[in-house]
């Protein structure tokens, strides 16, 4: 045994010495100090006591310990990415706090932080971001999660080098951020963080504007040196993570018929390429401490040979498609795109709304700490002992949620409304009890310096930019400073009412402003009614874009009360003939409908073509109602209980919400409700089937009403510059030759206006403008009831019975909704039908 030990380590060191002398001649050195008998050896044979740093290095490589250092990393970057994301929304709302008190006072003061992360999150993301690096703070969650996941995972961690190519970064962007924002007020703190604010504006004052732009020019250079080399480093590797039949390739015939050297060229630059990021790929893992619980897997069995496509024999009953059907040769059809007769229309943009000021401090802290105190003591005083008590600060009020004691009746706190009032010396306030889905007591203050919702505030949040609706509304803000929208497709018709001056016009325009900004043209048309003459006159300017109106009608907004009768029949028409197509179309709504258009499953031959939403909105519904009483309320009923499925919406606005205006079966088909400030109760209970509007404190305060919740908004104010500068910049753009028409409606009483009675489709009783009317509409090839209105100045009734006879003389074809009539003769037909009559 011994002498075949000594030939194997004799055969070694040969090895060796072949492969690697100089190692081998240092282990032969070694191996004669450690003989017997040597000093070495006597000394090796003594038990040292390891050093200080050594047993701090044994700790530091304990398994244990990274674990538990890897993931307080990643827990502390989850953290921080919880507070950072929570920042861009609460931020606000703490700052004051935040900048007011520290951490331990807030928790002496019990003030209550917006944060996700609460008090600590507050300050963490106040420091970190407004007063420190700006949105450069986010690196330091990706350090934090590279950092402990490598640690996690046994990857080789680079601590120096990867801090400071983080702290680099964080330098860069937060200089360069700053100086693309300085001086401009995009947010409530600096994008780039009070340094970088304060590093710019000194080398502004050091060298100057340019100075500064070169500065961060040169960082931003000095960035790219230092970190090209793992930029490429990582892309190598992505590259060979992609399997090479996923690569994007080339279709054009001249590039597959390259020579075949070329493309054993292009293989072997792709081979070198895998194989460079492979072996640094390789090199990493070398580096790796070895696990000694990884168990060594099975081998992947190699996947078995497919079939070759000669070899498949085709199943019964299934029939081969001949192989000169190419799919190239089935034609297709792109989908239709209503929006490409006005494809060049814009938007209106936030610029033409104005911003306003907003004082998110409006509330102080002690002033909420004084009414919490006087709430507790009213209550103390009539034995309604209470647990705690939460303030929500909106715009307009504050929401103080009481949760009382166990036993408490929630009849004795509502009935103490007049004596809480007193106490809070407030204008008044309104009780919830309870709170719908919570179990808390609500108890409403207005605030002594209500603000002003800005309606560009309201239109450039991210939830109205980025919501689906099919007709959203941007309504206001609610107490929790939330952005408050509703979808008037889902009510799917609105009652609105308010006395005098408390923001009811002013809620009109919010609604009309928001879906101007959200809906185009070709998907939006409104049918505007004003009795004042005076409210919906701005919007005019539209009358090629969004308006729609009675055909041979002269004005898109309806003055005339007398008229509004005649619109809101053609309105009826309008519906029933969505309701055909529907039925044609085998489609239960208007969305499908218009899907299946798009997508070109409907032949326009046949009368289908593309339905935009109708939004009727009616101001002074009760002057309507003075006039014309029931001949207005049975088509605004028949609209309302039928009109949803095919697109078509109804907004009624009135000052006088009595019981003889709103009737019982108007307020059963208007499911939507918005009620402004009213003087009584009965008032309220008129609109929403309960108390509260009398105390709203007016100038845009609301409730919604909507599927039985009840929301208090503070409306969203948009000023007549504002709706001005909108309806221009629309006006201005490339419109429709002619605005929307509805469906003919011909009355049965007669203008007074050219003669005949009975049937105006009658042969025997022709118009003496007949053939007149006739020849024109032949030679002009436009047959409509307005073309004869403006042409010869007679009355709509009169036009429609010419057309009428038309029509039945063959002359022209059956009514289109909003389309002209075809003409379906020539002249020389007209000719002998004139001569046969």
């Amino acid at each position: 045994m011994y002498f075949h030990s000594i030939n194997y380590k004799n055969a070694n060191i040969v090895a060796k010495k072949i492969y690697n002398p100089e190692k081998i001649e240092q282990e032969e050195v070694k191996t004669d100090a450690e003989a017997p008998g040597s000093d070495t050896a006597d000394d090796k044979s003594k038990p040292k006591k390891p050093g200080f740093f050594s047993r701090i290095a044994k700790a530091l490589t304990d398994r244990r310990l990274t674990v538990a250092i890897g993931m307080v990393l990643g827990l502390t970057g989850v953290y921080l990415l919880v507070v950072f994301i929570s920042f861009f929304r609460t931020g606000a709302v703490d700052q004051s706090l935040v900048q007011s008190y520290g951490t331990t006072d807030m928790v002496a003061h019990g003030a209550n932080a917006e944060n996700w992360g609460s008090i600590l999150g507050a300050n963490v993301a106040n420091g970190m971001i407004a007063r420190g690096i700006g949105v450069a703070a986010f690196i330091v969650v990706l350090w934090c999660f590279v950092m402990g996941m490598r640690i996690l995972l046994r990857k080789p961690v680079r601590f120096v080098s990867y801090t400071l190519v983080s702290a680099l970064s964080i330098a860069t962007c937060s200089l360069v951020v700053s100086a693309a924002t300085l001086g401009q007020d995009i947010t409530f703190f600096p994008l780039g963080g009070s340094m970088g604010d304060e590093v710019n504006n000194l080398l502004i004052v050091v060298a100057g504007y340019p100075g500064m732009l070169v500065a961060n020019v040169l960082l931003v250079g000095v960035w790219v040196l230092v970190c090209l080399n793992t930029i490429s480093k990582w892309l190598l590797k992505i590259k060979a993570l992609i399997p090479k039949h996923t690569r994007l390739k080339n279709t054009d015939e001249d590039e597959n018929e390259e020579p075949l050297d070329s493309s054993i060229t292009e293989s072997d630059d792709n081979d070198n390429d895998t194989k460079l990021a492979s072996d640094e790929m390789q090199a990493d893992e070398e580096t790796q401490e070895p696990d000694p619980f990884d168990v060594p897997q099975d081998p992947e069995p190699e996947p078995l040979p497919e079939p070759f496509v000669d070899d498949v024999v085709p199943e019964e009953g299934k029939i081969e498609v001949a192989p000169e059907i190419q799919q190239s040769e089935v034609t297709t059809f792109e989908a239709f795109d209503p929006t490409k007769e006005l494809s060049h229309f814009k938007m209106p943009t936030l610029d033409l709304l104005l911003e306003r000021e907003v004082n998110r401090n409006n509330v102080d802290i002690d002033e909420q700490e004084e009414n919490k105190r006087r709430i507790t003591e009213t209550l103390a005083n009539y034995n309604i002992p209470i647990k705690k008590i939460d303030v929500c600060v909106g715009p307009t009020i504050t929401l103080f949620e009481i949760i009382p004691a166990d036993g408490v009746r929630i009849a004795k706190i509502k009935n103490l409304e007049s004596d809480i009032a007193l106490s809070l010396a407030a204008l008044g306030i309104r009780i919830i009890a309870p709170i719908p889905g919570k179990g808390t007591i609500g108890i409403e203050v207005p605030n002594h310096d209500p603000q002003t919702v800005s309606m560009r505030s309201v239109i450039g949040s991210k939830r109205f930019q980025e919501s689906h609706m099919e007709l959203p509304m941007a309504l206001g803000c609610t107490i929790d400073n939330r952005v408050f929208m509703a979808d008037l497709t889902k009510m799917p018709h609105l009652l609105v009412a308010g006395a005098t001056g408390q923001g009811k016009s002013v809620g009109l325009n919010a609604i009309i402003t928001s879906l101007l900004y959200k809906k185009h043209p070709a998907e939006l048309k409104f049918v505007l009614v004003d009795p004042k003459m005076v409210e919906f006159s701005l919007y005019a300017q539209l009358d090629h874009h969004y308006l729609a109106r009675m055909a041979g009608g002269d004005e898109c907004i309806i003055t005339d009360s007398r008229k509004v009768v005649a619109t809101l029949n053609s309105l009826v028409q309008e519906m029933e003939d969505r309701y055909q197509l529907l039925r044609d179309a085998k489609e239960r709504n208007i969305k499908d409908y218009n899907r299946k258009f798009i997508e070109r499953r409907l032949n326009p031959e046949k009368g289908h073509h593309f339905l935009p939403y109708i939004v009727v909105i009616v101001d002074e519904f009760s002057d309507l109602i003075m006039v014309s009483g029931k001949e207005v309320e049975r088509p605004i009923v028949r609209i309302a209980q039928k009109a949803r499925a095919v697109g078509i919406h109804m907004i009624i606005a009135t000052q006088r919400p009595s019981t003889n205006v709103i009737t019982g079966i108007i307020k059963a088909n208007f499911p939507g409700r918005i009620a402004f400030r009213v003087s009584q109760m009965v008032d309220s209970r008129t609109i929403l089937d309960c108390s509260g509007a009398q105390q709203l404190v007016g100038k845009g305060d609301m409730l919604f009403q909507q599927s039985g919740m009840l929301d208090r908004v503070q409306c969203a104010f948009v000023d007549t510059p504002e709706v001005e500068a909108i309806c221009e910049y629309i006006g201005e753009q490339i419109g429709y030759s002619e605005p929307y028409e509805l469906p003919e409606f011909v009355g049965d009483t007669d203008d007074g206006e050219g003669g005949g009675s009975g049937s105006g489709a009658s042969l025997n009783d022709r118009d003496s403008l007949f053939e007149e009317a006739a020849a024109y509409i032949v030679a002009s090839d436009t047959a409509s009831t307005s073309s004869l209105q403006r042409r010869y100045q007679i009355g709509y009734n009169r036009a429609g019975r010419i057309m009428d006879q038309l029509e039945a003389a063959g002359i022209v074809g059956p009514s289109q909704g909003g389309k002209p009539r075809r003409v379906l003769v020539d002249s020389v037909q007209l000719a002998a039908i004139l001569d046969n009559k």
